[in-house]
């Protein structure tokens, strides 16, 4: 069948949800991919974002403030809160982007390379949501949304450290969402499939697997659409929205009916 016939080309659509409106957000992994598209769609809906991350996106807005942060590194972390205190008493929102996804076989992983993916996957969300909670009990939106991955599902060789941190972030999302919920407090987790990104396109959509790696998903996925970083964005800011507002511990599965749960 033919590819240009089959799959769905159209980009994502985006929304206003106007509750969000002159709130307050924080989303880590903020200069690419989920991160940065997320920052785009707050930003769209006139919300206020700090973005915690290693690197610069090159995003220029004024409601937008780059905070540099080495998420691995509790320090660091509690330094960009200090930054976030001294500009604002309340957060209304946020969002757990920021991840790495290695491949590391059991015979081959070293001790360091475990704990810099566990710091910065699994690790940093925790902590993240700590340090925030005070501005979080003084905001409005009192939402969370963490971003895990069908990866964990998928069994697929290498990745056993990656899914499990995969795996963790949603056991702290049903774990906080009781503990969280009884200061009315929503937390839920956003589970993508194979998304889209730059970086996502260079390594597999390109170069002389890319037609093999588009057959896999094809056939993996229920409908055939290239999932964006925006479609999950979309998904992330339903979440935060109080459209949502009977939803808490809840994990969304965005997969274009890969695993169909």
């Amino acid at each position: 069948m033919n590819q240009k016939e089959t799959w769905i080309e159209s980009t994502a659509e985006k929304f206003q949800l106007l509750d969000l409106r002159g709130r307050n957000a924080l989303v880590t992994g903020s200069s690419c991919g989920i991160g940065l598209a997320t920052v785009q769609g707050l930003l769209a809906n006139k919300v206020n974002v700090f973005g915690l991350d290693r690197t610069e996106s090159g995003l220029k807005n004024s409601r937008f403030t780059l905070l540099k942060c080495d998420l691995r590194d509790t320090s660091s972390i509690l330094n960009a809160f200090d930054k976030i205190s001294a500009e604002t008493i309340s957060l209304d929102y946020v969002v757990n982007v920021a991840g790495m996804d290695p491949k590391y076989q059991i015979d081959e992983i070293k001790i360091e390379q475990w704990n810099e993916l566990i710091d910065l996957n699994l690790r940093a969300y925790y902590f993240v949501i700590k340090h925030a909670l005070p501005m979080l009990r003084r905001g409005l939106g009192r939402s969370i949304v963490n971003v895990s991955s069908i990866n964990y599902r998928l069994g697929v060789p290498g990745r056993a450290p990656y899914s499990a941190t995969k795996a963790g972030i949603l056991g702290l999302t049903t774990g906080l969402s009781r503990e969280l919920g009884r200061e009315n407090i929503r937390i839920n987790a956003v589970t993508p499939g194979w998304i889209f990104t730059e970086r996502q396109i260079s390594d597999y959509f390109t170069g002389k697997d890319g037609a093999k790696n588009l057959d896999y998903l094809a056939k993996q996925q229920s409908i055939k659409i290239k999932i964006s970083p925006a479609d999950i964005a979309n998904h992330i800011l339903f979440y935060l929205s109080n459209v949502s507002r009977a939803s808490t511990g809840h994990n969304c599965i965005v997969d274009g009916g890969w695993i169909l749960e």
